[in-house]
């Protein structure tokens, strides 16, 4: 758990990455993040699993949980959720979360996610699909 976390102007905030050609057996799983302010931060939401050349990781993330998570994101997409093809991210909550943009409108997207709870969001949690062939922030 991560809880009660102020981060001002930093490129990733809460950041889950899996790596496809892991040796490591287990899934990525209970994950949860609480009471995060993020004040002018590039990624304030990402989960990528979707890395170039190989697109195909076999890690399942399921069970993350974001609950009063808010701030100022530096760049349009604010959350960005793109999960295995082949293993889609699964039981997910976000309750609570508030973000604007400090330039403007901002959006979240997503790829290959599975079951989504959700209340009060802004943006709307996977408001539109994420490009799952564009290259991938590290």
């Amino acid at each position: 758990m991560v809880k009660k976390c102020k981060l001002t102007g930093t490129t990733n905030s809460v950041r889950i990455k899996t790596w496809p050609d892991s040796t490591v057996a287990f899934p990525a799983s209970d994950m949860h993040f609480e009471d995060i302010e993020m004040v002018n931060v590039s990624n304030t939401v990402i989960i990528n699993q979707e890395y170039r050349p190989w697109n195909q990781c076999n890690r399942k993330i399921s069970n993350v949980s974001l609950k009063n998570v808010s701030g100022t994101s530096v760049t349009p997409v604010a959350i960005k959720i793109v999960c295995s093809q082949s293993n889609p991210c699964e039981s997910g909550s976000c309750f609570d979360l508030t973000y604007s943009g400090s330039g403007g409108s901002i959006k979240s997207q997503c790829a290959n996610v599975k079951s989504v709870i959700s209340r009060k969001q802004n943006p709307p949690i996977c408001g539109e699909p994420a490009p799952i062939d564009a290259p991938s922030t590290n």
